[in-house]
């Protein structure tokens, strides 16, 4: 039987075994997908104990993408100029580490809203980890503007430096949180709006920007899945909206590519995900 799994921390909510174990079931793998609850501190314990017991990859979730990097023998060039790691393929005894959250989102904002990435203008809301490695991919993979808004600055700064270092010469911009006017400018000049934060896992949460801002028709996607606060109020707006779900099914996908070597049943794996999420809500 082929082992793979998920570390993160928490872990118990995520539905990727669901969508992995019907992937690999689609094509006749006998293969197992488990849920590895790990603290900070015993993350670097964590990967060399899932080497040794055989397993051939595994999935890595928050908060660990960015620590991911320094675990792994081998890692992608284009995960290492975004600085995170959430997927392992283990290959004779090492560790290859591959960043495919860009690849999910992008696939899931040209599926939603049929908005390629290439001459895309991208406004992203947050610019914690969840961004990283999508702005990042975005910029080298044909995006044309991308404008960071966080409501500390300097964090969107160090994201922006990032970004650069990938790809000098970039265009992008840092706006604060509460300097709306800029921020609707921003919205104005945008095919989409990525909204990043947490805002949204909890019922009683606020909105992370006013959709009074939103230009009508904008193009909202929110990572968090389901229908957010935020995507509600988007929608009654006259805004296009999807939520995290197609990014996850599609980074799984590209992960259970890099693990098994074949194409993904993608039909299959949607369906699971989705059976998961109704199942959990």
């Amino acid at each position: 039987m082929e082992r793979y799994g998920i570390i993160g921390w928490p872990v118990a909510h995520s539905v990727s075994p669901a969508m992995q174990e019907a992937g690999f079931r689609a094509l006749g793998r006998d293969a197992v997908y488990e849920l590895y609850e790990t603290a900070p501190d015993a993350l670097a314990d964590r990967f060399q104990q899932l080497r040794a017991a055989g397993l051939r990859g595994w999935n890595v979730t928050v908060p660990h993408k960015e620590a991911a990097v320094h675990l792994v023998d081998e890692i992608d060039p284009a995960a290492a100029k975004a600085g995170s790691v959430n997927t392992v393929v283990v290959r004779n005894g090492r560790l290859s580490g591959y960043s495919t959250d860009g690849y999910g989102l992008a696939t899931a904002l040209t599926e939603a809203f049929a908005l390629p990435l290439v001459g895309s203008r991208q406004l992203y809301l947050g610019t914690g980890g969840a961004a990283r490695a999508a702005a990042v991919y975005a910029a080298l993979n044909g995006a044309v503007a991308i404008v960071l808004v966080n409501r500390t600055l300097a964090r969107a700064e160090a994201l922006a430096a990032t970004i650069l270092a990938a790809m000098p010469g970039f265009p992008v911009r840092c706006l604060p949180l509460a300097d709306t006017a800029s921020v609707a400018a921003a919205l104005r000049q945008c095919d989409v709006l990525i909204q990043c934060t947490s805002l949204g896992l909890r019922p009683d949460d606020g909105l992370p920007l006013s959709a009074s801002l939103l230009p009508r028709e904008l193009a909202v996607y929110d990572m968090i899945y389901g229908r957010t606060p935020f995507l509600q109020a988007a929608s009654e707006h006259g805004c296009r909206i999807a939520d995290g779900r197609g990014m996850l099914l599609h980074q799984g996908c590209r992960s259970f590519e890099l693990w098994s070597g074949q194409p993904a049943p993608v039909a299959a794996m949607r369906e699971a995900l989705n059976k998961a999420l109704r199942q959990r809500n």
